[in-house]
């Protein structure tokens, strides 16, 4: 396993610019080349952004992108995940930062009560969704981090990790990311392979992130 510490665009927040998970990588054009995540890349924008990480979410069954995304935007993504077996679909939402709102592995979508196209959204990615906020913060996806071996979670989620575990069928931690940030999806990408992170991201924390995310 090789974890890579990186910053784009002079951002340390490196979750924000892209989607990662054991068939794929969709990332923004300002990530450096490199294969530390062992999976087929692709490199784009979203609404003229590179901020793939808030606006997208996707496991390996599927990928949601929020109403806006440009039909060009669309069809790209459509032909590089077409052929791997992924579905992409657009989420009929007034909340449009899909990646804050919700967090998912291949077995389960933990979703923000914000949202209310429930139906897309488990027909897309294929698992059993929840919608629940986590100790009163609706930003689920931006609270957790998960893979199908671990996951990472806002400090404040020590409590709720048990029913975390249950609903994602793996192993959690709490942490923080790039010298104490609690919104871990925000400085964080990876899937069961390895991870990268954000050059701020101390010793202790990549050794929380190591264990929370089955590398240890």
């Amino acid at each position: 396993m090789q974890s890579v510490k990186q910053s784009i665009e002079g951002e340390d927040f490196v979750g924000l610019f892209g989607v990662a998970c054991d068939r794929y990588a969709v990332l923004s054009s300002a990530f450096r080349e490199n294969e530390v995540l062992s999976v087929p890349t692709h490199k784009t924008s979203i609404y003229g952004t590179g901020l793939l990480g808030m606006f997208c979410v996707g496991n390996t069954r599927g990928f949601l992108v929020p109403y806006f995304v440009s039909d060009t935007e669309l069809s790209g993504l459509i032909d590089f995940l077409g052929p791997l077996g992924v579905e992409v679909n657009r989420v009929s939402d007034k909340f449009t930062a899909l990646g804050n709102l919700i967090c998912c592995n291949d077995t389960a979508a933990i979703v923000s009560p914000l949202l209310n196209d429930f139906e897309k959204i488990e027909e897309t990615l294929n698992v059993n969704v929840v919608s629940m906020d986590l100790a009163g913060l609706k930003e689920v996806g931006a609270c957790i981090y998960p893979t199908n071996k671990g996951f990472l979670a806002h400090p404040d989620l020590e409590n709720q990790l048990p029913k975390l575990s249950e609903i994602l069928g793996v192993s959690g931690k709490t942490g923080t990311v790039n010298f104490g940030v609690p919104y871990v999806s925000s400085g964080l990408l990876a899937n069961t392979n390895s991870f990268l992170t954000g050059h701020k991201t101390s010793g202790i924390e990549l050794g929380v992130i190591d264990q929370a995310l089955g590398f240890l």
